[in-house]
Formats: C-alpha cells, structure tokens, sequence
C-alpha cells in the first residue's frame, strides 16, 4: 500500500518552485559581478595604457635629452614633416631630386625649398605640445642653400596672439648648421616694438628670403636646454590613477616646465625594422587559413563561427589598442583595420544567416533609444552647457555608428550568439566594443554598458538602425554636454593621449 505524499501547507512555496527562483536569483547576481569586475578591469586597462604611454614618451624625452636635444626636435623627410604640410609665401616644396612636393606630397625623401619670385618664404615647424623658450634657449638648426639668405624666426604665444619675431640674420648658404640663442635675439612685434621672448609658445615659424630659383634644403631642427642650465627632472607617475587622471596631472606638469620627465622607463633603443611586421603577418596568415578552412554557415562549425568572430575583431581592435591610430596612421597599422572589414564583408557576402533587417517591428524600435535618455541624464548631472557640432558632422557620425555597429551587431555578435551561449555572446561582443575606445577608461565602461543592452536586443529583433541611431544620439550628447569636463574627450587610440 503506497502512503500518501504530504499535502504541502498553502501558502508555502514548495521545493520545485524555490530552486527555479534561486538559479535565478543566482544566475542575477552572477551576471551583475561579471559586469562590475569587467568594468573594474577595463579602468584598469586604460590606466595601465595611458601610463605605458607617458612612460614610453618619458623614455624618449630622457633620450633626446641626453643626445643635447629635446623632444621638440624635427626631422625633415617629408610635407608632414611641416606644418599644413607645405611653405607659405614665394616658395614651393620639392624633393632631392628637384620633384614638386605639391603634386608628389607622399615623397619621402630629404626635402628642399625653392624660392620662386625672391620673396620670403615661411614655414611652420609642428608642436605637438607647448615648449618653454626660457628653459630650451638653444635652437639647433641644420641646413644648406644654393645662395646666401636672410633668416628669421616667429613664434606665437597663442594660436590666435600676434606673432613676435626675431632676425637671424643674413647667412651663406654654406654657413647653415648653427645654434641659436633665442634668449639673446632682438624679438619684436608686428609694429617693430621691442619685446622680450615670450616663454610658452603655440606656434613656431621660420622665415627666409633667397633670389629666385635659389634652393634651401632641410636636414634637421631642435630646441635644446642651456648648457649648464636647468636640466631634466625625473617625476614618477602617480599610483592608482585613472586614465583622464593621469593625463590630467601630465598636462598640468608639462604647463609648468619642458624639463619635467615621467616615470622611470629606461630610454627606448631602436626596434628592429621586423618587429613591426610581426603581427599584420601571422593576422594576414590567420586570415588566410580561416578563410579557406573554416565555413562558419555550418551551424554545427561552432569553431568555426568563434574563430571567424574573432578574426572579424582583432584587426579594428589592434590598430586601436596598439596606440595605431593617431594623425597619420601607416598604412601598415591600418591594414589591420581594412583586413578585418574586408574579412567582415566576406563573411557576409557568403553566410546569408548574417542578413539583418534596418528597421524591423517600428513598436520595439524605441527600446534601444533607453541609452539616450541615461546619457541625458548623465550630461544633466555632471555635463556643461552643450555646444553642438555641425548638422553635416551629426549625419557623418550617424553613418559611422551604422558601420561600428553592423561590424559589432550583425556580424561579430550574430557569429558568436551561434557558437555560444547568449549572455556569453553579449558580453564578448560588449568587451569588443569597449576595447575599440581604448584608452579612453571612462567613455570605455561606457561603451560596455550600453553594447551589452543593445546586442541582447539585436539578438532579439535583428535590426540595425534603431541601435545606430541609439549610438549616434549617445555620442553627440557625450560631444556636446560632458567632453572637456567629466569626459575627456571621445577621441581614442593615440588620439585620446594628445
């Protein structure tokens, strides 16, 4: 005779209705320190980034320093090596070999000037930052013309001050490896008056006048320290900083003096021409042997689909993470990028399980719009007041969050959702895109937060532009009301370190 089951008490949950609501409530707070320790260790990159960088442009100062230079020191290879790449006046860059640089200007060779009606010429030397003349006095200058020339030289304080000038003088064209004294020059301004040099400057000019068809040719140029003088000092970088500030305290440093050194990295030697050529090889290799081996539309192929994800993602994010981007990147670095994308499109044009839809179900459209109001929130408590950027700047940017994230959506995490499981996908997806605003630590977690919402509802819904408008909207919000406070910037790469 089988006993009878106790009657369980009403009211009471049973045992096969608490394990469900445990798992959950389990698997709730297994998701929530996931993404807490994620968004710990992305602030721990960018800081580990960004202090690498000032350590390494550390190394380089305590090298050109002990050379008798200084990082103000220019080489001249190329337009890029001159400010707007090009001469102001009458003059035109050419080449060694006499080739017009305005038609030419991706020669790379020892650059020249020719004086085309026997007027001055002027031309701008880059300064990626502001130096001090009173602590960097000695301006080396190294050059040869075909004849003898007046010299000058013109700095501004400001981009927008009146320049102050100074005359170096009229010499041969045999006579131009020299070093200059800016302390002792006779510096006017625009009416003639005299001035005394100014101390920071935004802007640095030479000046020339030679007869017409004369050539001046340019080796090299550099501010240096006096003799005897103030030299060099070593700070260490301050411990447990985020990346803004880090950057922060190295501007505020760097407004005081040119002198001042960060961190204690040993000065950089040269790196073997290889090294550099080592990863764009084995991705290049990769690319290869996936794109022949692997067929990620297999749906049992969940390798496969990993594999293809991945390699869709390394290149973007290398060439952001490895400080590639800057003002001009190398082709070499940026064939990174372009190999990826090329490598997404591929995919695309061959798995048609990777098709999505622009706009889908128009009532479910608006939930991806949850990360403009936050990030309206977020300028409302800590922004300043907006400063919009051009209409035409707007729609650029709308297409280029349609790309970022048809890259991230409709391929990377569409490959991964097929192999994985779904909360895995998002948040592999979601660590991808915060790894391409490396190093900027603060727009980073926020990048994570908000690819993890809008990937679970990609997933779900398979449209595209209510995200990219999401991204758009978010990041001109960011641009308007908190870059330059809070927010450093939206720059990234090497970009984000300027």
């Amino acid at each position: 005779m089988r006993m009878a089951r106790p009657q369980q008490p009403a009211g009471e949950p049973g045992p096969l209705r608490t394990w469900p609501a445990v798992a959950s409530a389990m698997a709730m707070a297994t998701a929530v320190a996931v993404v807490l320790v994620a968004l710990l260790l992305l602030g721990w990159l960018a800081s580990t980034t960004v202090g690498f960088a000032i350590a390494r442009e550390g190394a380089q100062a305590r090298s050109a320093f002990a050379k008798g230079t200084s990082p103000w020191t220019w080489t001249f290879r190329g337009p890029d090596d001159l400010v707007a790449s090009r001469v102001f006046g009458d003059g035109e860059l050419i080449d060694i070999a006499g080739r017009s640089l305005l038609s030419n200007p991706r020669l790379k060779s020892q650059i020249s000037i020719v004086s085309t009606a026997g007027g001055a010429i002027e031309f701008g030397l880059p300064l990626t930052r502001m130096p001090h003349l009173r602590e960097l006095p000695m301006f080396h200058f190294d050059a040869s013309a075909t004849a003898t020339g007046t010299y000058g030289i013109s700095v501004r304080e400001t981009l927008t001050s009146d320049p102050v000038v100074a005359s170096l003088g009229s010499l041969p064209g045999n006579g131009l490896v020299r070093t200059f004294r800016l302390d002792q020059l006779a510096w006017v301004d625009r009416h003639g008056q005299a001035v005394s040099m100014p101390d920071g400057i935004a802007m640095l000019r030479l000046s020339v006048t030679l007869p017409a068809r004369e050539i001046l040719t340019l080796n090299s140029a550099s501010l240096a320290p006096e003799p005897g003088g103030p030299q060099p000092s070593t700070v260490p970088l301050p411990a447990h900083a985020s990346a803004e500030d880090l950057l922060t305290w190295r501007d505020a440093s760097r407004k005081h003096s040119s002198l001042v050194i960060f961190g204690n990295a040993p000065p950089l030697g040269p790196a073997p021409p290889w090294r550099r050529w080592v990863i764009p090889i084995l991705y290049v290799l990769l690319f290869l042997v996936v794109s022949r081996r692997v067929r990620p539309e297999d749906p049992s192929d969940r390798l496969g689909a990993v594999l293809c994800a991945l390699l869709v993602l390394a290149g973007p994010v290398w060439f952001i993470a490895s400080l590639a981007f800057s003002a001009h990147p190398t082709l070499l670095d940026s064939s990174m990028f372009l190999l990826g994308v090329a490598f997404a499109v591929r995919q695309v044009v061959s798995d048609r399980s990777l098709r999505f839809r622009w706009i889908g179900d128009w009532r479910r459209a608006a939930w991806p719009l949850i990360a403009v109001v936050v990030t309206g929130l977020l300028a409302a408590s800590v922004g300043h007041a907006p400063v919009w950027p051009p209409v035409t700047r707007a729609l650029t940017y709308v297409a280029w969050a349609c790309f970022q994230q048809w890259l991230m959506l409709a391929v990377a995490c569409t490959l991964f959702d097929r192999a994985l499981p779904r909360p895995v996908a998002v948040l592999v997806t979601a660590l991808a895109f915060a790894l391409l605003h490396t190093p900027n630590g603060l727009l980073m977690q926020l990048c994570f937060l908000a690819e993890l919402g809008w990937a679970w509802w990609f997933l779900r819904h398979r449209a595209l532009l209510p995200v990219a408008v999401a991204h758009a909207a978010s990041a001109l919000l960011l641009q308007a009301c908190v870059a330059g406070g809070a927010l450093r910037s939206l720059e990234v790469s090497a970009r984000f370190l300027n």
